[in-house]
């Protein structure tokens, strides 16, 4: 008879263990199989830049946001615009376009301001964020690329 008791305890106790495991993943928000599924099913654009083809998101990534949001946008005269600060631009269009086209664009005869013209509106725009307006001025000495969206 203890034995019977002793098995129905480790029986309860298991139960209860298991039932505690459910409430506790019920509890927590798992997003890994969503962005798992999402990379699957996400097409890519690509960009054809010095002869080679290359791979941009459909969404801007988190990554380059953070890095966009915290040092490139500002508000002027109500108005929001891009503005990239000089001592940044390495580092946006690497976070934005990856060091493969990064280094491609290095070997290029591509300035600057073709860049800030056509390859980053274009993107933007891709990202839902139209920035084309009055271009962009990168002129020697300017501390700022600015873009007005």
């Amino acid at each position: 008879m203890a034995n019977k008791s002793a098995d129905r305890l480790q029986l309860l106790n298991e139960k209860a263990e298991e039932l505690a495991q459910i409430q506790q993943e019920q509890l927590v928000a798992d997003y890994d199989d969503a962005l798992a599924e999402l990379a699957n099913e996400q097409k890519h654009q690509y960009v054809k830049f010095a002869g080679e083809y290359f791979q941009i998101p459909t969404e801007m990534p988190f990554q380059f946001a953070t890095f966009y949001f915290r040092h490139c946008v500002q508000k002027v005269r109500g108005k929001t615009q891009m503005a990239v600060p000089e001592e940044k631009m390495y580092e946006f269009i690497e976070l934005m376009l990856g060091k493969e086209f990064l280094a491609h664009l290095e070997q290029s005869k591509a300035g600057v301001n073709f860049v800030f013209k056509h390859i980053v509106p274009d993107i933007m725009k891709l990202w839902g964020y139209d920035v084309k307006g009055s271009g962009a001025q990168s002129a020697a000495g300017q501390k700022k690329t600015k873009i007005r969206g």
